[in-house]
């Protein structure tokens, strides 16, 4: 999984530096972020890095976005620990249209706290392989994903998620 990561952000720096090799001038101003993210909740800046830690990942294995490419209606943010990542997304998509889309499945309703949210997998996902918590919010939604990367996990990816989402749960918008 590590390799093709590494191939994975190879090749999007590459197709960034070709598609930038025709710009003729340099763009002057402040870069703007991208449409859609207005008023989200930004998982990097607004989780301390002391509540990261006392989940059981790495402050330092930080990263934002996509390969650090903003996405149009998101803010992502991710972690490592040593047989996972966790990503925390915030997004303007509600929890009906998570349930509306045929690539989630095993959807079911949890409670966590004092607050109903859902539970699903991809259905490209191998069993156990990665795991979504997703908290409604009037932003629309917080996700929290945890992906094993590692062929041998420790535990369930909705065990970890699940466990996850009670720890961060009260540092999520609602």
């Amino acid at each position: 999984m590590r390799a093709s990561r590494g191939v994975l952000r190879l090749l999007v720096a590459g197709m960034s530096v070709w598609a930038l090799a025709g710009c003729g001038s340099a763009m002057e101003g402040v870069a703007e972020p991208a449409s859609g993210q207005e008023g989200l909740f930004n998982p990097c800046t607004d989780i301390p890095d002391s509540v990261i830690g006392g989940v059981g990942l790495d402050p330092a294995t930080e990263e934002a976005d996509v390969f650090g490419i903003e996405q149009p209606g998101w803010k992502i943010c991710r972690w490592s620990a040593s047989w996972y990542g966790l990503s925390i997304l915030s997004t303007l998509y509600t929890i009906e249209d998570i349930q509306k889309n045929p690539e989630y499945v095993d959807i079911a309703d949890v409670e966590i706290g004092d607050r109903k949210a859902i539970q699903y997998r991809k259905a490209s996902d191998a069993v156990d392989e990665g795991c979504y918590v997703v908290f409604p919010a009037d932003q629309g939604s917080v996700w929290i994903r945890v992906q094993t990367i590692e062929s041998r996990p420790q535990e369930s990816a909705c065990v970890v998620a699940m466990r996850s989402s009670a720890d961060l749960e009260s540092y999520l918008p609602r």
